[in-house]
């Protein structure tokens, strides 16, 4: 038998495990690892204001979270974040990125208008909500 660990607040090395362990496998089938990626704008006292995170899903380029604080809202900073996190993609070589989100959230029509589709929804989130999983090429430039 066993034992299970709940680890409340996970370290970087902890999370390398499974990192460095999904390379590892990835790699007996010629597949490049995965590898992230974290941009952020800060303000004047060099606080984030704005960020976004992701990785690359075995040639797909992902967005973990995107976040604005409420202030620095409708000011440009998302898109240019996303901007960033598309450019991250295409130099890895990925075709595609993509994001989930809420349907009903304002971050679904933010999508939307910067060129993702859904690519397929989810019923049963919380509170009846649907999940959008949505897409977008990466464009070579």
């Amino acid at each position: 038998m066993f034992r299970i660990v709940k680890i409340e607040k996970p370290s970087e090395n902890d999370h390398g495990v499974i990192y460095n362990g999904m390379n590892e496998y990835a790699a007996q089938y010629g597949m490049e690892g995965t590898g992230g990626y974290f941009f952020a704008a800060y303000d004047k006292n060099k606080k984030i204001i704005a960020a976004i995170s992701g990785f690359d899903n075995f040639g797909t380029a992902e967005i973990g979270g995107l976040w604005i604080a409420e202030k620095y809202r409708n000011q440009g900073y998302g898109k240019a974040l996303v901007v960033k996190a598309e450019a991250w993609g295409r130099e890895k070589g990925c075709k595609v990125i993509t994001v989930f989100t809420i349907k009903n959230w304002p971050a679904f029509g933010f999508y939307q208008n910067l060129g993702f589709k859904i690519e397929y929804e989810r019923k049963g989130h919380a509170q009846g909500t649907i999940g959008c999983y949505l897409i977008k090429e990466i464009k070579k430039t």
